[in-house]
């Protein structure tokens, strides 16, 4: 009698295993969790790692460090902890505009820790350039996503056949066929540019971390390559004096500042800073490392 019970108990359990299996393990003392529970452990866990995310040690110079808290809390922040009043760069005075740029010569890891726009602002300014420079992993997935978009969208657009079908044109036509044909890419946020992409194409600049983007790389051509896209990127300056590869005319109007970008622009035409090259890469994961 015993072997015929057990025989039975285990034709029932096999049977309940099957059940569990098919029904995706939400029978009681199955081996998966039920919908509910399920979605209270990933909850849990998104959580968890939001909460490491949060904790995880911050450092003087860290990429991104205060970026969150955006471009004009970061700009005074900047220059307050070069020693200088940030009211004193609304007019240009030279002698704080100077304290700010040497500060940052001397520290110039410190330039990371900032939003990209006051970031690659204050190597302008400082003189340091491209050297040492450090991207955030949130902003270098924009900019992957950002090519990536671009690339769809100019992958069989009129405007793109338009021009590769072009026999004659000015010379930025035909520099502009001339990257198409490469396989180039090209990605615009907006702002005073030489504009490689119509107006339609511009992207706008109210999403994710591109506010980041509008003021910094502004405009460029990706280049594919074996691990994600190269960036080669002129940082200057239309409205700078001519000796610092500006057209020169437009330095002497200066603005009354309305934003923060103003007061940067006052400083360039007041012929402050020094244009630099940056030449960057980026991956699907986020990852910038300059070439």
């Amino acid at each position: 009698m015993p072997n015929i019970f057990q025989q039975f108990l285990n034709q029932v359990g096999s049977g309940y295993k099957e059940a569990d299996k098919r029904l995706g393990g939400w029978l009681p003392g199955g081996g998966t969790a039920s919908p509910l529970t399920r979605a209270k452990q990933e909850g849990e866990q998104k959580l968890a790692g939001r909460i490491a995310a949060q904790q995880m040690p911050q450092y003087a110079g860290q990429p991104g460090r205060f970026a969150r808290q955006g471009q004009l809390l970061n700009a005074v922040r900047a220059t307050t902890e070069a020693g200088s009043n940030p009211f004193s760069l609304l007019v240009s005075n030279p002698t704080e505009t100077k304290r700010v740029a040497e500060y940052y010569q001397q520290n110039p890891s410190l330039q990371n820790q900032y939003d990209l726009s006051t970031n690659m602002f204050l190597r302008y300014l400082s003189g340091t350039g491209s050297k040492g420079l450090e991207i955030a992993s949130d902003v270098g997935k924009q900019i992957y996503a950002d090519i990536q978009q671009q690339e769809r969208k100019f992958a069989s657009s009129p405007y793109r056949e338009s021009i590769i079908s072009t026999r004659t044109g000015p010379a930025s036509i035909s520099y502009i066929k001339e990257n198409l044909l490469q396989g180039n890419t090209p990605v615009y946020y907006g702002g005073l540019s030489d504009a490689v992409a119509p107006h339609k194409a511009q992207l706008p600049f109210d999403v994710g971390q591109r506010w980041q983007l509008q003021n910094s790389l502004g405009s460029f051509w990706a280049k594919p390559t074996d691990t994600g896209y190269a960036i080669d990127d002129r940082y200057n300056f239309v409205y700078a004096p001519a000796t610092k590869e500006g057209k020169g005319k437009l330095s002497e109007f200066k603005m009354i500042p309305g934003n923060i970008a103003d007061i940067g622009r006052n400083l360039v035409r007041s012929g402050y800073g020094t244009p630099y090259t940056t030449n960057l890469e980026v991956n699907q994961n986020g990852q910038v490392t300059i070439r």
